[in-house]
């Protein structure tokens, strides 16, 4: 059976918890670290969170999203197919 997160906590999960999280594909954690940025914005454009809470937690979803996209980096199945360097 899935590892599948608890999807009643899922919208309240840390940008830091998705990078954790071994349930979902790489395009799911950059499709909600994105999600996390927009709803961020919409925040900060309404006034309903601080300039320093913004800028925090901008921060901690730019490193997550860093992290995620140099864990394919990391991933020796994504390798190119092609020509053979000695070849």
């Amino acid at each position: 059976m899935f590892d599948r997160p608890d999807l009643s906590s899922e919208a309240d999960m840390t940008p830091e918890a998705i990078v954790a999280d071994s349930f979902f594909s790489r395009e799911e954690k950059l499709a909600r670290l994105r999600d996390m940025k927009h709803e961020l914005s919409r925040k900060a454009a309404d006034g309903t969170a601080s300039i320093d809470a913004v800028e925090n937690r901008m921060a901690a979803i730019n490193m997550a999203v860093s992290e995620v996209k140099h864990e394919q980096a990391d991933d020796d199945t994504g390798q190119a197919l092609g020509r053979m360097p000695n070849a």
